[in-house]
């Protein structure tokens, strides 16, 4: 297992091992600003998007090297990579979501949406893009590259995950709700409210339990996703952005923009186990 965590504020990409310890670091341009990224696991690669200057860039992790770097323009904000090697990336300025061709790395084609599209997600098996903008959550079918969807929410949607057990898609809003929206029909099936300023989710399917960072309420909200109702609060120390959850479903990596740490929690007891130290301003937490 390895954990990947952007450092926005120190343009770098920390490297965590099985034994909870920083191994490596990789270091990237000064114009980058790394916050959302993904990798390619069989090509031992990471795409950045950088909002500064409206590059894609194409890292190997196994030196480091910048192998290319694709201008698109605008301003680009997160990223997703399905199974056929395509890469999709959010435009905030030109309200579009860019497709680029992993094996080329060329663009290959644009969608044109509606306002601010931000924290995408793909659904491989219903063959989706589901695509939060300002006041709507557009869905796309990756097949036809065309809109199949829009479903107007006028409540800030801005991050999602998907829950493949309930057949449920979450959408975290700026105004502190949590929709939940049928993964096939898209009616929106129930708002889970109370929070502050809810940024991402993480699921737990061997729990059944849903994992909130709160980045105004200083916490993690852990919630029993069959019934929706609250479990635990767990107060943080600082301000809770980023998180995912490993592959086991044991432990939750949960990155601290205030205090520039990892804080790892043992899902079993909800007790965290370690701080990690990693560099300024840690964003996105991919485990793989």
């Amino acid at each position: 297992m390895k954990i990947y965590v952007s450092n926005f504020g120190s343009n770098n990409i920390s490297v965590i091992n099985e034994k909870l310890e920083v191994e490596d670091k990789i270091c990237l341009d000064e114009n980058m600003y790394v916050h959302h990224f993904c990798i390619d696991e069989k090509d031992e690669k990471i795409y950045i998007p950088s909002g500064l200057n409206g590059i894609l860039y194409v890292i190997r992790i196994k030196d480091q090297s910048i192998i290319d770097s694709i201008s698109i323009g605008g301003n680009l904000s997160q990223i997703v990579m399905n199974s056929n090697e395509e890469l999709y990336i959010a435009n905030e300025d030109s309200n579009s979501i860019y497709i680029v061709d992993v094996k080329n790395n060329e663009p290959v084609g644009l969608i044109c949406v509606d306002s601010m599209p931000h924290g995408i997600i793909i659904d491989e098996e219903q063959k989706k893009l589901y695509v939060p903008c300002l006041d709507s959550l557009v869905v796309i079918d990756i097949i036809s590259k065309s809109i199949v969807k829009n479903i107007k929410l006028n409540m800030a949607p801005w991050h999602l995950n998907i829950n493949k057990e309930e057949n449920i898609i979450y959408i975290v809003t700026k105004n502190g709700s949590i929709i939940l929206v049928d993964r096939f029909t898209f009616e929106i099936l129930n708002i889970l409210r109370g929070f502050k300023f809810p940024v991402e989710i993480s699921l737990n399917y061997l729990k059944k339990e849903m994992y909130v960072t709160d980045f105004c309420n200083k916490s993690i909200d852990v919630l029993n996703y069959k019934t929706n109702e609250r479990i635990k609060n767990i107060g943080i120390e600082g301000r809770p952005l980023g998180m995912d959850i490993s592959n086991d479903g044991s432990k939750l990596f949960v990155s601290d923009v205030k205090n520039n740490l990892i804080s790892v929690f043992d899902t079993s007891s909800l007790e965290i186990i370690k701080n990690i130290d990693v560099d300024k301003e840690p964003t996105t937490v991919i485990c793989r």
